[in-house]
């Protein structure tokens, strides 16, 4: 099986280990699909942010593998320790070292995350016409590189740069609209300068085929398009996702009863 059994995203290649490789694949292959329906007039270059962070861990209570107390030792030497205090009773302290349980952790470390997005410009001039995310989690998780991502958003939205979001992950909150977002799996976002604060969005379960979206440009010129589907189809079939996917065990995060049921019928055939 060379192309996933699923008729839009896989929920599979949301896993924190695939999603990083996916991500960059679909946004390069975003940008060669746009390519040549932007030539002559722009172009679409890839920005990549590199964010130094912590990686995704669970928590764990960390217990001491060494306790110190003092205890109460009259026969201690009193010149080689002075633990004495003037409102001590009389009699010396001293120092005992008592092994607890020992357990295994990790220190915590910093691992980087490249963070790549499509800039369409106007060849003449250089100038920015179109911004183009494909939302990773460290976009999505509450903290500070969400908080600078938003910042950014806004500044975009108080431009004239059209502003193109693709969500296709389902765990962390969705980004903020004003008015409510439906329940949905996966959720894509074109916001054009001159419609704003007006936005098109496409809520999507995981049971839709992924759209082609209109990719916004100056105004004098029509909408070129992004076909999310093909995309993510080649994607699929250049890295090999169906020898690393292991379709055997529920998706992380996992589905929801009816949905994982659902799942199971496509990758079993016989069911269906």
């Amino acid at each position: 099986m060379s192309q996933s059994p699923f008729p839009g995203m896989d929920p599979y290649l949301e896993s924190h280990n695939l999603w990083p490789d996916v991500h960059n694949r679909l946004v390069s292959i975003f940008a060669e699909q746009l390519a040549p329906q932007l030539a002559p007039k722009y172009v679409a270059e890839l920005q990549t942010q590199l964010i130094i962070g912590q990686p995704r861990q669970t928590s764990e209570a960390a217990l001491p593998n060494i306790s110190i107390t003092r205890t109460y030792s009259p026969k201690l030497d009193a010149e080689s320790v002075d633990l004495k205090s003037d409102d001590e009773e009389e009699g010396d302290l001293a120092v005992a070292v008592k092994p607890s349980k020992k357990i295994v952790l990790k220190v915590p470390s910093l691992a980087p995350v490249e963070l790549n997005s499509i800039y369409v410009r106007r060849i003449e001039g250089e100038e920015l016409i179109t911004v183009i995310e494909l939302l990773s989690p460290v976009n999505k998780r509450q903290g500070k590189e969400r908080h600078k991502y938003l910042m950014k958003r806004l500044s975009f939205f108080d431009s004239a740069v059209h502003v193109v979001e693709l969500d296709l992950l389902r765990e962390g909150p969705r980004m903020p609209f004003e008015g409510t977002v439906p329940e949905c799996d996966y959720l894509f976002m074109v916001s054009r300068s001159y419609q704003r604060p007006e936005c098109e969005v496409w809520p999507l379960s995981i049971r839709d085929p992924l759209p082609i979206l209109p990719i916004p440009v100056l105004p004098s010129d029509r909408d070129v398009q992004l076909d999310v589907g093909q995309a993510l189809r080649v994607a699929y079939e250049r890295a090999r996702y169906d020898l690393r996917v292991d379709y055997s065990v529920p998706p992380v995060p996992r589905l929801k009863p009816s949905e994982a049921e659902w799942a199971q019928s496509l990758m079993n055939p016989s069911q269906i």
